[in-house]
This record gives C-alpha cells, sequence and structure tokens, in this order.
C-alpha cells in the first residue's frame, strides 16, 4: 500500500507541470490513492471472515470438540488450544493491518492538505518572478515518502495517545473472534470508571428465526448482507423487493431508504451457520429415526419365532 502510493504520488510529482498545474499532479495520485483505501482492506476483511467462520466450528462445547474429547481425549485439548490461538494470533494480525492502512490513509490526507496550502500560498504570492520559483521548485522535487512516513508516525502517536484508544488486543476484530470461539469477553466503558462489561456469546443458539430472509421468510440460501445497515436478505428476496420499486430496507425500524444491489455484499458467515443448522435438524432426524426403530423392536420382544 506504502509503496503504491508514494510511486503514484511521484508518478504525479513529475506531472505538475502538466495538466493539474503545480503540485496538482501529486493530489491527483494522492485522491487515487486514498479512495483504494476499501480495496486494501477487502483483503484483510475477507481473511477476518475465513478466521470467524472457522472459529464458529471451534466453539467452545460445539460439535468438533465434542468429538475429538470422545475420540482422542489425551491430545484433543491441546489441539484445540493450539488452533483457537492461532485464531487470535490471525485476527490480531488483520486488526493490526487494518489500523495500519487507515493510519497510511489519515497520513497521505495530511500531506495532500499540506500540498495544497502550499498550492494556495504560492498562488497567493504571484508577482513576476512566479514561473521561475514554480520551475525551481519543480527542479527540487518534494521527497513524498518520507513526509508520509512522518505523517503516518504522528498519526500512530496520536491515537496511541488518545485516552479512548483501543489496545490491539481489545480490538472489534479480535473480540468478536473470542466471542465466536465461546470466550467470556470483557469490556471496559470508554470515559468512565465503571466495572468491567462482561459479554458471553451464546455460541451453539442460532435462532431460527435469525436463519431466514426477512423478506421471503424462507431459509438464505443466497445471503447477501448490507454494508450500510448490517441487515441480511436472500438474493431472491432482495430482487422481488427492487421489483416492486421499493428501496427501503425491509428490517423494522432500519433508516436505510436508499437500499441497493451496489450496498451488499456475499455473507459467507450466514451461509455457513444456515449449513450448520440444517446439518444439526438432518442429524437429530436420524437420531430420532433410529431410536424409533429401536422402540419398536423393543416392543416385539426383539425375537422373530419361527414355527
Amino acid at each position: 500500500f506504502f509503496l503504491f502510493v508514494t510511486c503514484t504520488m511521484a508518478r504525479g510529482r513529475n506531472n505538475n507541470r502538466t495538466s493539474h498545474g503545480d503540485g496538482g499532479g501529486a493530489i491527483h495520485s494522492a485522491n487515487m490513492a486514498i479512495n483504494k483505501e476499501n480495496d486494501f482492506k477487502e483483503g484483510v476483511k475477507k481473511l477476518q471472515n475465513r478466521a470467524t467462520m472457522t472459529a464458529e466450528l471451534l466453539t467452545e462445547g460445539g460439535e468438533i470438540e465434542t468429538f475429538l474429547m470422545e475420540a482422542d481425549p489425551d491430545n484433543a485439548e491441546g489441539f484445540l488450544l493450539a488452533q483457537r490461538n492461532r485464531l487470535k494470533a490471525i485476527a490480531e494480525g488483520n486488526a493490526k493491518q487494518w489500523d495500519e492502512i487507515e493510519n497510511f490513509v489519515q497520513a497521505v490526507k495530511d500531506v495532500r492538505g499540506d500540498v495544497q496550502c502550499q498550492n494556495q500560498s504560492s498562488a497567493a504570492a504571484g508577482g513576476e518572478g512566479e514561473g521561475e520559483a514554480a520551475a525551481a521548485g519543480a527542479d527540487e522535487a518534494p521527497d513524498y515518502e518520507r513526509s508520509i512516513q512522518e505523517a503516518v508516525e504522528k498519526v500512530r502517536l496520536g491515537k496511541e495517545s488518545d485516552p479512548n484508544h483501543v489496545p490491539l488486543e481489545e480490538h472489534e476484530m479480535v473480540m468478536s473472534l473470542r466471542e465466536k470461539l465461546g470466550e467470556k469477553v470483557k469490556k471496559r466503558a470508554r470515559n468512565d470508571d465503571d466495572d468491567d462489561l462482561e459479554i458471553v456469546n451464546n455460541v451453539g443458539s442460532d435462532d431460527v428465526h435469525a436463519l431466514k430472509c426477512p423478506i421471503t421468510g424462507m431459509f438464505f440460501e443466497d445471503p447477501v448482507r448490507n454494508k450500510v445497515c448490517g441487515h441480511t436478505y436472500d438474493r431472491k428476496g432482495l430482487n422481488q423487493l427492487f421489483s416492486t420499486r421499493k428501496t427501503k430496507c425491509p428490517i423494522p425500524g432500519c433508516s436505510n431508504n436508499t437500499l441497493s444491489l451496489g450496498q451488499v455484499e456475499v455473507d459467507d458467515e450466514m451461509k455457513l451457520k444456515v449449513r450448520r443448522h440444517k446439518t444439526r435438524e438432518e442429524a437429530a432426524k436420524k437420531k430420532r429415526d433410529l431410536d424409533e426403530t429401536m422402540d419398536d423392536d423393543e416392543e416385539g420382544g426383539g425375537y422373530t419365532v419361527l414355527e
């Protein structure tokens, strides 16, 4: 990300004397880089989603833990502990990379602002020697790489000195994954001395209603999550809603009145929840059928009398 931005700004710097004007090329390149923030974050989101889905499978008291404890009680506990710690390390790495991207983007914005101020000062100065000064300035090209590095450090130190700064181990990504693992997560309320707030994730008890599309009322088949309001719909149901020319989120109380396909993304986590629920239902049905068969055999005495 850093290399991409400094390269684009350097190319913009070389174009300063073209259509963008003094410093305009670098500003234009910085704007392009800033607009790519979400693209750089997308990879982090995908990795975090995979880690979250894996954490649900390895949750305390879950099916995998139960199976392993029965099949290999001597090694299961150590294996599960190692895998859970690995997932938490991945989440911390994702959180760190996420923060670094945000710090870097803010630094680029700050440097862009400095360049804009310099341009305004130069324009206000005017004078007959403006052209010669601009040419001299172009020969002494700004060191954007150094400027951005210094700005990143300034942003980082500013965040760390903020009383509301959240340490890496309490980042939302880390806390969310720990909840998926079934851990008791404690969070301290900000700006007060209240006692720790204990949050316990009730893993493994998916609400059946939450696994159904709010539009069709059927189990999700192709769930998509709204990036604006956070609600999930089935793509088929969403298309039905759009066919009636409605653009308001169907969840009662939601203030999103500009619902569109551009707001949604595939909800892999919901796909996993639905699949797990259906698997549990099928397993429960097989067990009931087996129990009924055994009951029938017991009622018949379990023997067949041949005459």
